[in-house]
């Protein structure tokens, strides 16, 4: 404790004794004290200038590959076929042979004598066009259009604008109960006559009488077939301008028929020497109250037939 008391005893001393030495500073005297003592401090030293390097150049990021998911992807615009697909894009013809295949074809007209109707060769058809065989406004479908009093073949009272299968240069004839024969349709009715407004848009023939048909009596769509005595409805209330898809299949003695994709009739019918047709048929004449000028129409968007041993 004494040697504590003495140190500091010691250092004020000597402090004091400084302060005598030096004196007591004037006032101005002080601040030029302080000037002095900086002007003789030694400059700063020049740092070296440091070459930066320059930035480098970067490309703008590349859009990215993945997909977006289904949130941040905008739904395309598409159209549908009526079946819950997707449509193929819509094709815009220059003539009905860009639609239906000629070599498959002949063509019945309601025009011509009684019992014996003018016709169209496939050698003729890919370069017809007429009223009764035509595109549609939109070039994506063929109308067929027949009048009530027109002219029939000779074992029908009926007037008609109708395909007529054939094999080449030959007519079609092929066996029910042999191999697997189909036609698949993508068409409307669009016209039925003001009496008896019935229609048929295609068939099976056989012999010299059909063995089915897809028939519209009104506002019925129906396989028709036992000599028209009986029926499948496929739509019971189908309206005019209504596309639709009917598959019609003869395969093993029977007769399928899908309308839009659902299978509606299997029926034990066959024809030994069968052949399709599809287009205006129209089931209805002046005897019938109709006038005769009406007429019955069939658009045809698609068709195609194939045979299968």
């Amino acid at each position: 404790m004494l040697v504590a008391v003495a140190a500091v005893i010691a250092v004020v001393g000597s402090v004091l004794s400084l302060g005598g030495v030096l004196g007591a500073p004037e006032s101005d005297a002080g601040v030029d004290l302080a000037a002095d003592d900086l002007a003789i401090l030694p400059p700063a030293p020049e740092l070296p200038a440091i070459d930066l390097p320059e930035p480098p150049d970067v490309e703008p990021a590349a859009p990215s590959s993945t997909a977006p998911t289904s949130e941040e992807q905008e739904p395309a615009e598409t159209e549908e076929d009526g079946e819950g697909e997707e449509a193929e894009p819509r094709r815009v013809a220059r003539s009905p042979a860009d639609i239906i295949d000629a070599s498959n074809w002949y063509l019945t007209l309601p025009t011509g004598s009684e019992g014996d109707p003018d016709t169209v060769a496939s050698s003729e058809l890919a370069g017809y066009d007429s009223e009764y065989y035509r595109l549609n406004d939109s070039g994506d479908g063929v109308v067929f259009t027949a009048n009530a009093g027109g002219a029939t073949t000779e074992n029908s009272k009926y007037p008609r604008s109708e395909l007529r299968e054939m094999n080449g240069g030959e007519k079609a004839s092929w066996d029910g109960r042999s191999g697997t024969h189909t036609m698949v349709l993508d068409q409307a009715i669009t016209k039925t006559p003001s009496a008896k407004p019935d229609v048929i848009a295609g068939q099976i023939h056989g012999g010299d009488d059909d063995v089915m048909q897809i028939h519209l009596s009104g506002s019925q769509l129906t396989v028709k077939y036992a000599d028209g005595d009986k029926e499948v409805v496929l739509d019971d209330s189908y309206e005019l301008g209504e596309r639709f898809r009917v598959k019609i299949e003869s395969s093993d003695g029977h007769v399928k028929v899908w309308h839009d994709g659902e299978l509606k009739a299997d029926l034990p019918i066959y024809g030994s020497e069968s052949y399709f047709k599809a287009g205006a048929y129209v089931n209805s004449n002046p005897d019938k109250g109709a006038s005769a000028s009406d007429v019955g129409q069939v658009v045809i968007y698609g068709i195609d037939i194939s045979h299968s041993s």
